[in-house]
């Protein structure tokens, strides 16, 4: 139940301001990384175990740009040949389910020996999507098949819904939004705004509590990220109804 609540409460602090939502599936056993302690650019972040002091992690970050993939790449690789403790090179191209990224290595030594970085970029329409993937270069080894399940679940969609495969799943949840929409609607009486309605003890208990949960808990095998988003757009689709 803890971690329903964090995640929950992780929503209110993730920040969204693109139309199309990109989206992974995080290893099952790992656990949401702290958003205060992200860069602005990094929407999400996702931290292993480790005994050795640097903690396997992955997260994924998002730029406007108005460059291709190429220009991009050489810039990045600009900034990491000039630092003399680092490590940079081209692994090579990397095919998405929404366009051709690159995979870029980056070595630096840290206090605790050497941190291996694994980045892949993918720019689309103006916008560059950039996973980086995180370990000990010694632990790396073992984590790889990891990153590798990770990097082939990156998806990018404007409809989150279409992202389940199951009919009986999506049919579970169109019914849920169903529901909630209906709930929320049945509120909307004595002139309050859809934020009062939103708020009103009886919504937030009766509905949008149970709506979270059954989210989160029959919606498992879509990942964190995907649970998040979802709970977001709910929430941002409730509150600009017409």
């Amino acid at each position: 139940m803890a971690t329903i609540k964090f995640l929950i409460a992780f929503c209110l602090v993730v920040i969204q301001g693109y139309a199309d939502y990109c989206y992974f599936i995080p290893p099952p056993d790992w656990s949401l990384a702290d958003p205060t302690k992200l860069s602005p650019r990094v929407k999400i972040g996702f931290l292993g175990k480790s005994s050795k002091g640097l903690l396997p992690s992955v997260n994924l970050a998002t730029e406007e740009v108005d460059v291709s993939l190429k220009v991009y790449l050489d810039a990045v690789k600009k900034i990491h040949e000039a630092d003399p403790n680092t490590r940079w090179r081209d692994l090579g191209s990397f095919k998405t389910s929404f366009g051709e990224g690159r995979l870029t290595e980056v070595e630096t030594k840290i206090a605790y020996g050497i941190a291996r970085r694994m980045q892949l970029i993918v720019i689309k329409d103006s916008t560059a999507y950039i996973m980086t993937l995180g370990a000990l270069k010694e632990e790396f080894p073992k984590h790889y098949k990891t990153f590798e399940t990770v990097l082939g679940s990156l998806r990018l969609t404007d409809d989150l819904t279409s992202a389940i495969t199951s009919p009986q799943k999506k049919a579970q949840l169109t019914q849920l939004i169903q529901q909630v929409r209906d709930d929320f609607l049945n509120n909307s009486e004595n002139s309050r705004t859809f934020q009062e309605i939103f708020q009103l003890p009886s919504f937030q208990k009766n509905s949008w509590e149970p709506f979270q949960k059954k989210i989160v808990t029959d919606f498992a095998e879509m990942g964190a990220y995907w649970q998040i988003l979802m709970l977001q757009d709910m929430q941002k689709q409730l509150l600009q109804l017409p």
